[in-house]
């Protein structure tokens, strides 16, 4: 059976031969001692390091691309994921360098503007400030006006477009499932436009709405380069719960998500929906009326348990289920084991289910931890013949 007919099994409830395996990140400390070669796979490693060769020059750039895409490709091939799909990365070209690690992105037509700082202890290239924390609704109403004019300029994905996800396919071989974020949609979980959920709901809808055009105008051209998933969703709780309240995700997401779904159906498409922390106030909403087929990165450190989300909404496919917190950074190899035949033998029957970690492998996890979770996926995730 091929990785794409294993995915495929995995959304139609269909018992493949093993349960699908799969992360969407894998960091490039954990990938490297995996590889034995220095990698560029994931974690904020790659966002940094491709800024600083965009930066650097045109060629410089290409270059850091190429050994992404071989790089992506190999470790899916050694690790058998069961999809392909690309890493996280920044797509601009930063507009000044402030120091090695810390770059400065600014529009000019807009005057939006955002510095991004990597820490190299926690792996992590974030924004530290922007022009919508310091000025807030002012900097939110450009920021919208702009994705108003981007979805008004919205064209079909193209050949090349496409290249690199082709490209990193091609590389790892095995016919595997294709995935595309399209049909990522979210309120930015900052302060600011929280505060403008409440203040200026005019602007996120918007805002949502211009995400949604630009989403509709891509979904149906995504079946013909191969796509199958949209691996899409986007953060909207934390630990303590949703961000913002549930009559808050009745009104601004439900709806216009529900849109893209059915969009992503009428192209044959499967859209998984992913976020991190405790969903269960908005649970029946989310995971159920807006009508998605999967649900992802479920957070079992926030409480949101693999085999009672199964339980309750059996007609999910789920894909995640092992804590990329606790487990995979304080458990023992055995402990992973145990953690992982635990989650399979409740989660695998009657399929829905592809095995994956809690979020991503990041590099507080030990190698010899992920190492331990991926024999496992193979040795009791198999189906009876």
């Amino acid at each position: 059976m091929t990785s794409g007919e294993r995915v495929r099994c995995a959304f139609e409830h269909r018992e493949a031969d093993r349960v699908p395996v799969y992360e969407q990140t894998v960091c490039c400390r954990v990938a490297s001692e995996i590889m034995g070669r220095r990698m560029h796979t994931g974690g904020g490693r790659i966002r940094w390091e491709e800024t600083r060769a965009r930066w650097e020059s045109e060629t410089a750039w290409q270059e850091y691309v190429g050994h992404l895409i071989e790089d992506v490709g190999d470790l899916i091939r050694e690790l058998d994921f069961d999809l392909v799909g690309l890493p996280w990365r920044h797509s601009t070209r930063p507009s000044e360098k402030l120091d090695d690690f810390t770059f400065r992105y600014e529009e000019a037509e807009t005057g939006l503007w955002s510095v991004f700082h990597y820490d190299e202890n926690s792996d992590v290239f974030d924004q530290v400030d922007s022009a919508i924390r310091r000025e807030g609704v002012a900097a939110i109403e450009r920021a919208v006006a702009a994705t108003e004019r981007s979805a008004e300029e919205a064209k079909p994905p193209a050949a090349e477009g496409m290249a690199e996800l082709l490209a990193i396919s091609r590389r790892a071989g095995g016919e595997r499932a294709l995935k595309s974020g399209v049909g990522f949609i979210q309120i930015p979980p900052e302060a600011a436009w929280l505060e403008a959920a409440a203040s200026r709901p005019d602007l996120i809808e918007r805002s949502l709405d211009a995400t949604v055009r630009e989403a509709l105008t891509a979904i149906p051209e995504l079946p013909r380069f191969g796509v199958s998933v949209l691996w899409a969703g986007g953060d909207l709780a934390s630990k303590g719960g949703p961000m913002y309240s549930p009559p808050m995700f009745r009104r601004f997401m439900l709806p216009r998500l529900k849109t893209i779904v059915e969009a992503a159906h009428a192209a044959g498409l499967h859209y998984l929906f992913r976020t991190d922390g405790d969903i269960r106030p908005i649970a029946q909403e989310l995971l159920a009326d807006s009508g998605i087929d999967g649900y992802g990165e479920i957070d079992v450190d926030a409480g949101m348990d693999p085999v009672e989300v199964k339980r309750r909404f059996p007609e999910l496919t789920l894909w995640g289920g092992v804590s990329c917190g606790k487990v995979l950074v304080g458990a023992s190899p055995e402990g992973v084991r145990a953690e992982v035949r635990r989650v399979l033998e409740q989660c695998k029957p009657g399929g829905g289910f592809i095995l994956g970690s809690s979020n991503s492998i990041h590099t507080g996890i030990p190698t010899e931890n992920f190492v331990a979770m991926q024999e496992a996926a193979r040795e009791f995730g198999r189906y009876a013949a």
